[in-house]
């Protein structure tokens, strides 16, 4: 009878062992299906790349454009802000200029 009993137990062993290795292909298959729906999932990520390129390239032409509107304006004020510095030394001047003038027609100069 042990005999009988030995074959038993190691049916019984080897009968366990094919119920762990079924359930790790089931697992491994499972893992395997999850990573195909994570790859599908990123199957537009390509396409979404080349669109971000044209996209920064559109925009570094409009920051360019933007920097040349902003460097002309930032002159602009620097001539604007000679000449606000610059009228005040002129209209007195303009203004003893003419006075001189006139003093020099009637003093008959």
């Amino acid at each position: 009878m042990p005999d009988d009993q030995s074959l038993t137990l190691a049916v019984g062993r080897m009968e366990g062992q094919m119920r762990e290795v079924v359930h790790t292909v089931n697992n491994l298959a499972q893992k395997f299906e999850d990573l195909a729906r994570a790859v599908d999932r990123s199957a537009h990520l390509p396409a979404a790349v080349e669109e971000n390129k044209a996209d920064i390239a559109a925009l570094n032409v409009r920051v360019t454009a933007l920097e040349a509107i902003e460097n002309q304006r930032k002159g602009a004020l620097s001539l604007g802000a000679v000449l606000i510095k610059t009228i005040p030394w002129l209209i007195p001047a303009g203004v003893l200029g003419g006075v001189a003038a006139l003093v020099g027609k009637a003093v008959g100069l």
